[in-house]
């Protein structure tokens, strides 16, 4: 089973999603770039109009989106695997890291990993409830 797997056969509640929102948004972005770097209205203005046909299309007929959601997300999938594990080092090495270490540092132990030779058993005791409703609000 993979971790991550592209959307193959997406529903058309998300094609709808894609073709009125996203599509339109990307394409809007792209429009503006063309404007700001050329300065070409009409150059900018046939991206966006071509990108307003297509959503609205896509947006009656989901269908229609499927291939071009489908190759989307197949192009992007690397781009987005790379930084999200990009994010997760960072979060673990430069946040995780340290807590661990000052803890360390600092003789904290939360889970109690010290070996005792004189210790009969590891076991820690705690305390049951009888109350039935406690299984209802587990954390």
């Amino acid at each position: 089973m993979a971790l991550l797997k592209i959307n193959r056969n997406p529903s058309p509640r998300e094609l709808r999603q894609f073709a009125g929102i996203w599509w339109p948004a990307l394409f809007g972005v792209i429009a503006w770039t063309i404007y700001s770097r050329s300065g070409s209205v009409g150059a900018a203005g046939a991206v966006l109009g071509a990108a307003l046909i297509i959503g609205a299309i896509g947006f009656v007929k989901p269908p229609f989106m499927r291939v071009i959601y489908v190759g989307w997300m197949t192009a992007v999938f690397p781009i987005g695997w790379v930084v999200s594990h990009a994010v997760l080092g960072v979060v673990f090495f430069l946040v995780m890291t340290p807590i661990g270490l000052m803890m360390r540092a600092l003789g904290r132990d939360p889970m109690a990993r010290a070996f005792d030779r004189t210790a009969t058993s590891y076991w820690q005791p705690r305390d049951t409830t009888t109350d039935v409703s406690r299984y209802f609000r587990q954390f």
